[in-house]
């Protein structure tokens, strides 16, 4: 039964076949949920880092809607004018390293300290989370990092604090000055003279297998079966696999709860009155939300 606080749309969906019913906006209901919660799997996107100054994507002002996502992030974009695409990435870079975590990611590091059954996969590929103390093992990442760099012909990963030469030139160029093709270095590897590229995942790029296989072995780990809650924060969750991680959840028994700055939208992600959708400030909610777990001084 539906809890009191909670209405009941069921009759309506009955007998009117087209609206669905509505989560719940009690934050109470969600504590008393979360402080028996054991195995909790978060979605995070570009909602959770959109209050420390970085552009969302899709949002209004996200970066899309002033970039062609053709020309700046994909393969073909790259093979067309790498320079281009390198300058957009050292843009992204300095607006990163300008920016702090906000409460969000902290209170986010400290459900991860706490709950060694916790799980966030983000979609973010600044390193806010990361500088907030979340722990790596309790944290994939789904679009890999601004700061990795890889080579276009072998693959070979060159890490920022390892570069140098040609490398270091380029994290070092002043943004003021026009980026050229001359500047974009070279893989350094044996027998391979492979333009270097942003190490992050593309459009039209698939995942790191070795990490959707660690993800799946987490959701489906024979010793913990059920997933009690499901975080869904600061993304509409459009694009695959973000959907299939928050099904899978369910499939597992996870009540979800959203994080969100749109309203809710009935026909997205299915959710259902012993679900959650909060409108509002991922900054200022998520504290909010799991300070009956982390304290209020997240």
């Amino acid at each position: 039964m539906p809890s009191p606080s909670v209405p009941d749309y069921s009759a309506v969906v009955s007998a009117t076949g087209f609206l669905p019913p509505r989560a719940s906006r009690s934050l109470s209901t969600f504590h008393d949920h979360i402080l028996t919660s054991r195995r909790t799997l978060a979605l995070l996107g570009a909602g959770l880092s959109a209050p420390s100054g970085i552009p969302t994507f899709r949002g209004a002002g996200g970066v899309w809607r002033t970039h062609d996502v053709l020309q700046l992030a994909t393969p073909a974009g790259f093979a067309a004018d790498p320079a281009l695409v390198w300058a957009f990435e050292l843009e992204r870079r300095s607006l990163v390293r300008a920016a702090r975590p906000n409460a969000a990611h902290v209170a986010l590091a400290k459900l991860a300290e706490k709950n060694n059954h916790f799980l966030a996969l983000t979609m973010n590929v600044d390193d806010l989370s990361e500088r907030a103390g979340h722990a790596e093992d309790h944290l994939f990442r789904l679009h890999g990092s601004i700061f990795s760099t890889k080579c276009t012909v072998c693959d070979a990963h060159v890490a920022e604090d390892c570069a140098d030469g040609g490398v270091r030139k380029l994290f070092e160029h002043d943004l003021s000055k026009p980026l050229t093709l001359a500047d974009v270095p070279r893989c350094l590897e044996p027998d391979c003279d492979g333009l270097l590229r942003p190490g992050v995942v593309w459009f039209s790029e698939s995942l790191p297998q070795p990490m959707m296989k660690e993800i799946f072995e987490w959701i489906n780990d024979p010793n913990d079966s059920a997933i009690d809650t499901m975080l869904v924060i600061g993304t509409s969750a459009l694009v695959y696999p973000a959907t299939a991680y928050i099904e899978a959840a369910r499939r597992k028994g996870a009540r979800v709860a959203v994080v969100n700055v749109e309203k809710e939208d009935p026909s997205l992600l299915g959710l259902e009155e012993q679900d959650w959708y909060f409108e509002g400030d991922a900054a200022e909610l998520v504290p909010r939300m799991l300070e009956a777990v982390v304290g209020g001084d997240g």
